[in-house]
């Protein structure tokens, strides 16, 4: 299960989005599905296990606790995330728009407004910033901010808002050593009967880019696509109603008479 939006279903709320954050990381660092897949090329071959890798080569790596954690938008979200990286061991480090800064809230090593430097710190970049189109977050995340990251780095975004997708896309074709799960894209539509679609993207609408998703170095998950269940299910619903209307000569839903036609 993938959470990456508040706000609209109780289940999707806070304490999970952090907790998936916390496995993106895991899965960054252990590979554990990328390892099974090896050894079962390996260990069942005929000349096995010839060409599996030594044991110690699969504890040869760096741990989670080794890390420093940047929360790029310290708030509800951010502060959760900070809570099980540093209870991982992790250093953690975050940002947020205004202080009081000093002395730092437990558990961060460091707290300030300067994002510049998270961006240059940290081993993990946790972007937990307002989304949906807030005024001083949209595009946070560009050619500029990422040039910034060492290498190694890797991303975790919770909202679309804040990452200019055409940018990510470019950096990390152009640097393979940094690293990306993407799990939230601009476009596409969300839940029902409400329903609120992303605006038009150009070549990077919805659905998902697939030259970025296709990238070794980017976690391409469901979200990504868009795809809210209970959305898809009642708008296909709302269509066979209107097909049963059609054949019963009964009055549809939701269609708006095209203004231009003369009776």
């Amino acid at each position: 299960a993938i959470a990456t939006v508040t706000g609209y279903w109780p289940q999707l709320g806070d304490e999970q989005i952090a907790e998936w954050v916390v496995a993106a990381i895991f899965e960054n660092q252990y590979r554990l599905a990328q390892r099974a897949e090896a050894f079962r090329a390996c260990a069942f071959a005929s000349d096995a296990p010839s060409e599996c890798a030594s044991d110690s080569g699969a504890t040869n790596h760096t741990m989670v606790s080794d890390l420093t954690v940047g929360v790029l938008g310290y708030g509800n979200i951010g502060s959760r995330v900070a809570q099980r990286a540093a209870a991982l061991g992790a250093t953690v480090v975050a940002t947020k728009p205004s202080g009081p800064f000093v002395p730092p809230p437990v558990p961060l090593k460091w707290l300030s407004s300067d994002n510049d430097r998270l961006y240059r710190e940290a081993d993990v970049i946790v972007v937990t910033v307002p989304g949906s189109g807030h005024p001083d977050t949209v595009g946070l995340i560009n050619r500029t901010s990422l040039g910034l990251m060492r290498d190694g780095a890797f991303i975790v975004p919770v909202s679309a808002g804040p990452i200019n997708f055409g940018d990510l896309e470019e950096v990390l074709t152009a640097r393979p050593a940094l690293r990306a799960v993407v799990d939230t894209w601009p476009g596409g539509c969300w839940h029902y009967p409400n329903a609120s679609c992303g605006k038009p993207l150009g070549q990077h609408c919805w659905p998902a880019s697939p030259s970025l998703a296709a990238l070794p170095n980017v976690m391409p998950l469901p979200g990504m696509s868009m795809r809210d269940a209970a959305f898809w299910r009642y708008s296909a619903e709302f269509v066979a109603k209107n097909l049963d209307a059609l054949a019963n000569g009964t009055p549809l839903a939701g269609v708006v008479r095209n203004a231009t036609v003369i009776h």
